[in-house]
């Protein structure tokens, strides 16, 4: 008893220093958030309390919706797409020679480290109706009736910022899957190749069903990234045209600071908290929930 008593004191104390930080720095800056999200404030005057109201008309606004369509579009590129595509990179990695490995492992770093504006003016120029990179390809191969002001158009603003979301990180999951790929025991592979089995097969019967724990980081991590999506927009379209290319993070920064309405800014910051932490919850309670052992 007193062996187990020790043991948990011992993990007490070292956890403590980190969990000290997390309350000070995460979870007691909530509580003013909720405060302020019950009250009419303009970011300078509490002008009264008003309980539920700022929740009841973000919940009632259109933009707020669109907003929240945004988002999750760029969610769903970036799991749906990303992450396979992520993964078959690391996959093709795994089996080139070790120069051209040195080789796309700088390649596929590049864009992570860079900043998100000078990723965003590189893709704004890209995008440059008049003589951008796109439209100057599908001119020169006789699709000019393909060509289109990317970022001014409706139905092509979100997928494009995307796009350049995608570019930027899609190296750096892929790193994190080939540094998963390098944990499993080499002894898997042998075993399978002397069975006779082909590339595909040993991908899909072991190395995927073994990345189960790297891929639900990965996942956490381009989900969670992605719905914390703002630089780009910012940089890239401030939003527009129109309030077409908001995004939850950057309607909550245009209701607080581009209408001085911060009591309805934090309520949707509290709502958005609570979506990611929902989110969090049903990938931790449905992903990988059996662990297995190499």
């Amino acid at each position: 008893m007193n062996k187990y008593y020790s043991t948990k004191m011992s993990i007490f104390v070292f956890a403590a220093p980190a969990l000290l930080l997390f309350t000070v720095f995460c979870v007691y800056p909530l509580f003013p958030e909720i405060w302020m999200s019950l009250h009419n404030h303009d970011g300078f005057r509490n002008l009264g309390f008003v309980g539920l109201d700022n929740y009841k008309d973000m919940l009632s606004s259109s933009s707020f919706w669109l907003a929240h369509k945004n988002t999750y579009l760029i969610v769903g590129i970036s799991v749906l797409i990303g992450l396979p595509l992520s993964l078959m990179l690391a996959l093709f990695m795994d089996v080139q020679n070790p120069r051209f490995r040195r080789i796309f492992k700088t390649s596929a770093m590049f864009p992570a480290i860079l900043s998100v504006t000078v990723v965003s003016q590189i893709w704004v120029s890209f995008y440059d109706p008049n003589w951008g990179l796109f439209n100057t390809i599908l001119k020169s191969i006789g699709l000019e009736s393909w060509t289109h002001s990317w970022l001014t158009e409706r139905k092509t603003v979100m997928p494009s910022i995307g796009l350049s979301f995608l570019w930027q990180y899609i190296g750096l999951n892929a790193m994190l899957f080939y540094a998963g790929i390098k944990t499993i025991p080499k002894n898997y592979y042998e075993a399978a190749l002397i069975d006779g089995a082909n590339f595909v097969q040993v991908c899909i019967r072991i190395t995927i069903p073994l990345l189960q724990d790297i891929t639900k980081y990965v996942l956490i991590l381009s989900t969670l990234g992605s719905m914390a999506f703002y630089a780009q927009v910012r940089v890239m379209t401030a939003g527009g045209p129109g309030d077409t290319s908001r995004t939850v993070v950057y309607q909550m920064y245009y209701t607080a600071f581009g209408t001085s309405e911060f009591g309805k800014g934090t309520a949707i910051a509290v709502i958005f908290i609570l979506e990611c932490l929902l989110i969090s919850f049903l990938i931790q309670r449905f992903v990988a929930r059996e662990k297995l052992e190499f």
